[in-house]
């Protein structure tokens, strides 16, 4: 990421395969720390709930879970065909190349019908 994006200031890293025990050091460090953006790669469902769970603790503005986005960018995963980006639909493409994924797609549209309530219909 510094080679590609050497104006960014990266204020620490962490590897995701730290035990339960060890959440209180790691929540530590990132106060320390004082990030505007914190990037959590422990995969899905989990960084998600880990990033619900200590939320006001962690003090960051915007965290976001990431997951299999560092594999892509680190060149271990490569991208779905072009056309399927542009069609906004790379999800598929990796359950294709990935069909063991399949049932953690199966909320995604669980997820979409309830933006799509709250925010479109107003519901």
């Amino acid at each position: 990421m510094r080679k590609q994006h050497p104006a960014v200031n990266i204020v620490g890293t962490h590897h995701g395969y730290f035990k339960e025990t060890e959440e209180e050091a790691v929540i530590r460090h990132i106060q320390q720390a004082k990030p505007h953006l914190l990037f959590v790669a422990l995969g899905m469902p989990r960084q998600e709930q880990w990033i619900y769970k200590y939320k006001d603790q962690l003090q960051v503005p915007v965290s976001m879970g990431v997951g299999g986005s560092l594999d892509v960018i680190a060149g271990r995963v490569q991208r779905v065909s072009p056309w399927l980006q542009r069609m906004h639909l790379e999800w598929l493409g990796r359950l294709i190349k990935e069909p063991h994924r399949w049932r953690r797609q199966l909320v995604l549209p669980k997820f979409a019908w309830l933006v799509i309530k709250k925010y479109v219909l107003k519901l």
